[in-house]
């Protein structure tokens, strides 16, 4: 997106907002409009502020983070804020509750700045982001229900309709890479990655890279 992103974080630990604060320093294209300790202030604060993307732990002293987000999408002033889920658990069903109730992103707290940073600007710009943790726990779930099919023996159609270079991205997005790292794996800009990232929701009728990690374990891509 054009400009500077407007950031918000919720969190009920001081330390933890200090510490993003921290990272995020120096980062000309972020800035830190609001910080909640709760999730009543954080709704308060989207609808006062209006970012573009909000920072949401999971556990809140009052409501859940996925209920904030869920509130967030479900209120006219506020449903264009994008939602990251920021949490220490790396667990398959809160990762899908989180998905369902209208996060665009679900990372953990032990990632990098450079994870943070790309899943910020991937949720600036309607891209979602899963945490490569959580997709490998989705492939494990699916190799331990019998739900991969063979190497290479796609079972939906839909993928056929993909070049070979979308076939590439849609790997390493399963895989959990952010925009950044899959424009660095295959030589070529975030603008080119971005492009090819709404041919595939197109092609395959996806609306969140979640979807996109089922389809390409159940097409043998990874």
């Amino acid at each position: 997106m054009k400009g500077k992103i407007r950031l918000a974080i919720v969190d009920d630990h001081e330390i933890v907002r200090m510490g993003i604060n921290h990272v995020l320093q120096g980062e000309d294209s972020i800035c830190i409009v609001g910080e909640a300790e709760n999730g009543e202030e954080a709704l308060a604060m989207a609808r006062k502020e209006k970012p573009h993307v909000i920072l949401v732990d999971v556990k809140l002293p009052d409501i859940s983070g996925i209920e904030v987000v869920h509130r967030l999408k479900h209120d006219p002033e506020t449903a264009d804020v994008q939602a990251i889920i920021l949490t220490v658990y790396d667990d398959l069903e809160i990762a899908a509750e989180a998905i369902r109730a209208g996060a665009i992103g679900y990372i953990l707290k032990d990632c990098g700045k450079e994870q943070l940073v790309g899943a910020i600007t991937s949720a600036a710009d309607g891209v979602p982001l899963v945490a490569s943790a959580i997709t490998q726990k989705l492939v494990t779930v699916l190799q331990k229900e019998g739900g991969l099919p063979k190497p290479y023996e796609p079972v939906d159609d839909t993928l056929a309709s993909l070049t070979e270079r979308e076939s590439d991205v849609m790997r390493l997005v399963a895989k959990g890479y952010s925009n950044k790292a899959i424009a660095r794996e295959l030589g070529i800009t975030i603008s080119t990655v971005k492009t090819h990232l709404r041919n595939i929701f197109r092609k395959l009728e996806v609306e969140d890279r979640a979807q996109v990690i089922i389809k390409s374990i159940k097409g043998g891509l990874i």
